[in-house]
């Protein structure tokens, strides 16, 4: 298991900068594999071989596939203690968890917080959306969240997708994957929902559940 200690944003973007690093090296290693003649070959090896790198080193050989399923993981954990950190700054350190792991994905070290990360086509696949809702409301928290990545979703809260349960449920958004949005700034940009008084849970039910991004 992976646990990284979040003290501050740059905390954070150090995770977001070296996954961005080994995208970039797997995407030179999927060159590599392209450059022969038998298509099947090629997609065997993406299936098969190491032709991937571990999200947060891009030295160490990985399977493409199991690099897919964690990149996005890794990227939306990073985006989600962000927003924590902007929300509930007095909470910090937080515990990142990343890989699997029987506990929660984010939690602060008073154990006040508490919070589940996950990347998909849309929140209700695979009904991921509700088993996360589940299992942190299960915890002893005072405050309880479920971040997710998902095309469609702009950043922000979504108010309509947790009715009926104390967890509050948010979107990191996709800015990162469509460019407008670059890791370097993210440190020394203030956060967009990190109003300085106002109760965040206020915020959520204000906030348009679904806007475009």
């Amino acid at each position: 298991m992976k646990v990284k200690i979040i003290a501050t944003a740059a905390d954070a973007d150090a995770i977001l900068e070296r996954v961005a690093a080994s995208a970039n090296r797997a995407l030179e290693k999927l060159r590599e594999v392209h450059s022969g003649s038998d298509a099947m070959m090629a997609l065997w090896q993406m299936k098969v071989g190491p032709t991937g790198c571990d999200p947060l080193d891009p030295d160490t050989s990985l399977n493409l596939i199991e690099q897919l399923n964690q990149t996005f993981t890794y990227m939306a954990s990073a985006l989600a203690v962000r927003t924590l950190l902007a929300l509930h700054p007095e909470e910090a350190p937080f515990t990142l968890n990343l890989g699997t792991t029987a506990g929660l994905d984010i939690e602060s070290m008073s154990g006040a917080i508490a919070a589940e990360v996950f990347a998909a086509v849309n929140p209700q696949n695979n009904r991921k959306l509700a088993k996360d809702i589940t299992k942190v409301a299960a915890s002893s928290a005072r405050e309880k969240y479920v971040f997710f990545m998902c095309p469609g979703y702009a950043e922000g809260p979504q108010p309509t997708l947790g009715k009926g349960s104390d967890v509050s449920i948010w979107s990191v958004g996709t800015a990162l994957l469509d460019g407008t949005r670059q890791v370097m700034q993210l440190a020394s940009a203030p956060h967009p929902h990190s109003p300085p008084t106002q109760n965040h849970h206020q915020t959520a039910h204000q906030a348009d559940p679904r806007s475009a991004d």
